[in-house]
């Protein structure tokens, strides 16, 4: 199959992922106008002018992420860090596609989904509601785990070790995935009676309150955590169109 059309990739991202459904602080879908058609597809966690050289320097056509570059509200001069990243993206002419609740939350490609998947869970249930939207997942392993199994699943999930605030019982069995900011999810875990919470950035106020509640809460590094999305995507979109499509990683220890 040869290139595809931006905007028919958009319009299937789009509903593929659920973007009228899914209210965000993002503006999901295109962000910067480039060619028209797309057959490279440069893949990344967050936009930066690191990324956006690489996918020069390989020749892509489109640029995915999952935090990009403009958002709701947002008042910037075009100046600075913002104006480097914009330089290389419109004199290389590279579209810039950005999805970010969306891509936290699929069934499917999803931040958590995946992860959940990659740690051995099970029965799979939305988790982690803000407003009313589940951003998150929640399952549980077929037997229960020791807690240092679930600590050595995660390191070897995301390539780190995660920040541990203990919580009580030796045993896991159901654990609750809000990646990135997902410290929030914390009183929900306590409601639905969890042993475990697994986040990306780690809070002050955790360690206490994971102690206190009895939940296992898991630190795993907002990069980290959310690389597993459009990695998942990048490899859809590669298996469904035939585009060609590249991962570019750029380890963040936050």
């Amino acid at each position: 199959m040869g290139p595809m059309d931006r905007d028919e990739l958009v319009a299937y991202l789009d509903e593929f992922l659920g973007c009228d459904s899914c209210p965000d602080a993002s503006l999901n879908g295109l962000q910067v106008e480039g060619r028209r058609e797309v057959q490279r597809l440069a893949c990344g966690v967050s936009a930066s002018a690191r990324l956006f050289q690489g996918a020069a320097s390989w020749e892509a056509d489109a640029v995915l992420v999952h935090h990009g570059l403009f958002w709701k509200g947002q008042v910037e001069p075009v100046r600075g860090s913002l104006r480097q990243r914009l330089a290389v993206l419109l004199a290389e002419d590279i579209n810039l596609l950005a999805y970010h609740l969306p891509l936290d939350r699929h069934p499917e490609v999803g931040n958590a989904a995946v992860f959940a998947k990659k740690l051995g869970l099970e029965g799979l249930e939305p988790f982690g509601h803000f407003d009313g939207l589940a951003v998150g997942w929640a399952g549980v392993f077929p037997r229960p785990q020791p807690l240092e199994e679930l600590v050595r699943r995660v390191q070897l999930a995301t390539g780190q070790e995660p920040m541990v605030f203990p919580g009580s019982g030796q045993r896991v069995t159901s654990v609750g995935i809000v990646t990135g900011s997902g410290a929030g999810a914390f009183p929900e875990a306590v409601e639905t009676g969890l042993d475990a919470l697994l986040i990306g950035d780690p809070k002050e106020w955790l360690m206490h309150r994971a102690e206190e509640e009895g939940i296992h809460v898991l630190a795993c590094g907002h990069y980290a955590s959310e690389r597993f999305g459009v990695q998942a995507l990048g490899e859809h979109l590669e298996r469904t169109f035939a585009l060609e499509v590249r991962f570019f990683d750029f380890p963040n220890p936050a």
